[in-house]
This record gives structure tokens, C-alpha cells and sequence, in this order.
């Protein structure tokens, strides 16, 4: 025997919180190559990979802050770490991803690549 859900307006309601979309676009931005995990900002630090999003309605717009990996094409990095997040949120969440925005934040340099924090 197969079960059977429900209809929706049966099985009651469910929310989905900001922070849940955050994890979710933070963990999929961060499987995408060329995305590294650094720190930024002197006085307001914050890691990066870092997401914040907007729920309304069961649609999603993320915002997504990165750093990349010294070397990897940064627009081709960005529209992959796009791609990524609005699929997992999509197939995850269940919601309708509007739009997933990227700001390159920093470009981390190997330390073997940088002197005095010059890339030679």
C-alpha cells in the first residue's frame, strides 16, 4: 500500500526561514571550484562564502558574497557558484529562486604566489 499525502491545505502549513535558505546557498556556493573560504573586512569581519536571502510568498532572492581562488576567472566562478545555489535551493527548499546575486569580496592569493602581499 502507497501512501497517500494529503492535499496541502490538509497537512498545514510550512515556513521555511531565511536562515535555513542562507545554509543551504552557503553549502552549495561552496562546492562550486575556484570558491574559497576567507575572512574579510577590518572592523566587520565575515566569512565568506556568505548568503542572505529574502523569503516572500515561496520565492527566494539570494545574495551571495565570495572569494576566489588567485588565477580562476572570476565571471565564469560567479556563474557557476549562480547556477549551484539556485539549484539546490530550488531542489531543496522547494522554493522559486528569483535571483541569485554575486559579489566577489576577495581573490585569495597562495602564499607561495605572494610577496608582501604582492602577486609576482
Amino acid at each position: 500500500m502507497r501512501d497517500v499525502l494529503a492535499p496541502p491545505r490538509e497537512r498545514g502549513h510550512l515556513e521555511i526561514r531565511p536562515r535555513v535558505v542562507d545554509t543551504v546557498g552557503r553549502r552549495a556556493a561552496r562546492g562550486v571550484p575556484g570558491v574559497v573560504r576567507d575572512s574579510v573586512g577590518r572592523i566587520a569581519r565575515h566569512d565568506l562564502p556568505g548568503v542572505s536571502s529574502r523569503v516572500e510568498g515561496g520565492h527566494v532572492r539570494l545574495d551571495v558574497d565570495l572569494a576566489v581562488a588567485w588565477g580562476r576567472p572570476l565571471a565564469a566562478v560567479s556563474a557557476a557558484v549562480q547556477r549551484e545555489v539556485a539549484n539546490r535551493v530550488r531542489e531543496l527548499t522547494g522554493l522559486v529562486v528569483d535571483a541569485v546575486d554575486v559579489t566577489v569580496e576577495s581573490v585569495v592569493v597562495p602564499p607561495e604566489q605572494s610577496e608582501r602581499g604582492r602577486v609576482t
